[in-house]
């Protein structure tokens, strides 16, 4: 009679069932208070959240944070049998982190600096995922919750390094291939014309790009370390120098073909098509110096992880009160801090002019620094001797959060047909004081300026743009806030930098500074 093999049937379905049913039992709970708790985390943040989506979405340069959650999701996605061999738990580890990310969070809230900010919001999130899964899915998911740092567009005070070090290859490249070339700054003069390596020159995005795929590369294609550790190297060596053969392989062309090539567009598509290729090269190299991944059964032989007990409902409730209860007091305490509002400074009462020097009606250029969201500004132009001094003053309120005096939208040369041609730092005498300045060289056809540009800042005279945030955090933590003004003195010349140098020294000997503190640190 067949009676006993439907009995036999029954009996042997019930684990095959159970086992997707425990599964899910162990993780649900956890992802929904891990899901409840980051929620709350990115509504109390959101300022940090949205900063970072519009950088994405203005800057080509960080266009690649839009993909870095999917491709995150997909390395965990990738993950998944693995973490079907441990149950997660609660780790107080990770609300230690949690605590510490929200510190480093509320200290760059108060001292403005957005990408302290957006780098310990990612560090929040993921140490909610450390708090709520466990030290054992932390081993499993490091890869991707590392990945996820990516969304933080940094590496912008890295152009102008990149900057130097395009010409000073290519400007020498140029020499030894037997073509004369000079350099000033950042601009190469070569019998073909002149050739200004600008900041989308500098192969930032090509770098940031080129890391990006190499560290992911890295992370899918290879098991050993030193696989990944010289891949990743290679990600950040090759298009630096591809960039610097790029720049010089355009001067060449224009210079063998006499102008008709590598100029205008073509400058930009040989640009391209050359980092595509490279790049090309760099995924072939990965993919023929794959490794296998590890199967699911090799996974559990080598793996440590043992599975966990399963975590109460009234832990869990704990764990998201706790963690919700740092980022309240983070996000609470940058409000209270940004609250306080110093008092007003009239710009007009911060320095005065040396008395030998006379004020003109109108300047006799279109040159002017471009500031975003100030709150006030003047400008005059003096004059002594025939020689002239431009002045620009800009005052940013302590008040204001988000409107940053420090940022890259704030340049000495977008204005018009301006452009940068060098930047440096020179020390100078400030009303008695010294002070180092910031120096930059810009051009407009054949005029030239320099210009000196400085900040007063809590008493301080800085040309350090963090120094001032480490200034103003300070102050504002004390509960004296204090606004940040920034100076800018340029002067015209013909041949000779020194002319506007000399003039811009005399000037600066003669202001007056009432606000400034007795001693310059």
């Amino acid at each position: 009679m067949p009676i006993f093999t439907s009995s036999a049937n029954d009996c042997t379905a019930e684990p095959a069932l159970e086992e997707p049913r425990q599964f899910a039992e162990s993780w649900v709970r956890p992802l929904v208070a891990l899901s409840l708790t980051a929620l709350a985390t990115v509504i109390l943040l959101r300022s940090t959240a949205v900063s970072m989506v519009k950088i994405w979405y203005d800057s080509s340069t960080y266009s690649y944070g839009f993909v870095v959650l999917p491709i995150a999701a997909f390395l965990v996605r990738r993950r998944k049998a693995e973490l079907k061999a441990l149950q997660p738990t609660t780790s107080s580890f990770g609300l230690v982190l949690i605590a510490l990310f929200a510190v480093l969070w509320a200290l760059g809230n108060i001292a403005d600096v957005q990408v302290v900010q957006q780098f310990a919001f990612i560090g929040l999130l993921d140490a909610l995922v450390w708090a709520f899964l466990g030290g054992s899915a932390i081993r499993i998911l490091r890869f991707p919750l590392i990945f996820l740092f990516f969304a933080v567009p940094a590496g912008q005070d890295l152009v102008g390094p990149l900057q130097r070090l395009t010409a000073a290859f290519t400007v020498n490249a140029v020499r030894l291939s037997g073509v004369p070339a000079v350099q000033n700054g950042f601009v190469i003069s070569t019998p073909s014309g002149d050739w200004r390596i600008a900041e989308a020159c500098s192969g930032i995005r090509y770098l940031t790009s080129s890391v990006l795929i190499g560290v992911l590369f890295a992370g899918i294609a290879f098991r050993s370390w030193k696989r990944r550790v010289t891949f990743i190297l290679l990600s950040v060596l090759v298009p630096v120098v591809a960039n610097a053969i790029r720049a010089y392989l355009i001067i060449m062309l224009a210079y063998f073909s006499n102008n008709r090539i590598a100029r205008g567009v073509d400058h930009v598509l040989y640009g391209w098509v050359f980092f595509s290729l490279v790049t090309a090269i760099m995924i072939g190299v990965a993919l023929g110096w794959r490794e296998p991944p590890l199967s699911y059964t090799e996974f559990i032989a080598s793996s440590s992880v043992q599975p966990n007990a399963g975590v109460s409902v009234a832990r869990l409730c704990c764990w998201v009160v706790t963690a919700f209860v740092i980022v309240l007091a983070a996000s609470s305490t940058a409000d209270l801090l940004w609250s306080r509002t110093p008092p007003n400074q009239p710009i007009g009462k911060l320095w005065s002019p040396p008395s030998d020097w006379l004020a003109a009606d109108e300047p006799d250029h279109d040159w002017a620094p471009h500031f975003d969201n100030i709150e006030a500004e003047a400008s005059q132009t003096f004059t002594k001797d025939g020689r002239e001094v431009s002045v620009y003053v800009v005052s940013y309120p302590a008040k204001r959060q988000g409107v940053a005096l420090v940022n890259s939208a704030n340049a000495v040369a977008v204005t018009g047909d301006w452009e940068l041609l060098d930047d440096d730092s020179r020390p100078v005498t400030i009303d008695g004081k010294p002070v180092t300045v910031a120096e930059y060289l810009v051009a407009d056809g054949r005029q030239r300026r320099i210009v000196w540009m400085w900040y007063l800042v809590g008493g301080e005279v800085t040309s350090k743009p963090y120094k001032i945030k480490q200034i103003q955090a300070f102050d504002r933590i004390v509960g004296h806030p204090s606004d940040a003004t920034l100076f800018v003195f340029s002067a015209p010349f013909g041949s000779k930098p020194a002319e506007a140098i000399e003039t811009l020294g005399n000037f600066l000997q003669g202001i007056s500074l009432p606000k400034m503190a007795k001693e310059v640190r």
